[in-house]
């Protein structure tokens, strides 16, 4: 082979190497941002089953405290939440949204509080049936990999 012919080989190679690694970078950069991309989606899509739950957990849990329970499917939307929390969610959640949910019906079952009781109770914060449920969320989702 005379110089001329290997020249051009050599440029043609490295042409086709220089313009495999661009085509692995971009690939690595795409894959990299596609998996950030989800992983937010992910901890957004948490955080707003974790709302949901802790806005109608809260609702009934002050309802209990001063209600009985004349309408049971007041707790259907509760459960379905916790529903949708056990297809996304680590069990350590799921299990806190469970028995969160078991405090709230057993606060149906006690006697209704009264105004000055209530307010008592709300000041001096000692019955707080969400508050392991929202310890394990603010976890799971400070983990990186979600708490899976």
């Amino acid at each position: 082979m005379d110089s001329a012919t290997i020249a051009t080989l050599a440029a043609s190679m490295g042409s086709m190497a220089g313009a495999s690694a661009s085509i692995v970078a971009t690939w690595i950069t795409q894959r990299t941002q596609t998996i950030r991309a989800n992983s937010e989606w992910k901890v957004r899509e948490r955080e707003s089953l974790y709302t949901e739950f802790i806005t109608e957990a809260s609702r009934l849990a002050v309802d209990a405290m001063l209600h009985s329970l004349e309408r049971p499917d007041q707790l259907v939307g509760l459960y379905g939440i916790v529903s949708r929390i056990r297809l996304i969610s680590s069990a350590k959640v799921l299990d806190e949204a469970e028995a969160c949910t078991r405090r709230i019906v057993e606060l149906y079952r006690r006697p209704n509080l009264t105004t000055e009781q209530f307010h008592d109770v709300v000041v001096s914060l000692k019955l707080d049936p969400l508050k392991e449920f929202t310890a394990a969320c603010r976890k799971e989702l400070l983990t990186p990999a979600g708490g899976d």
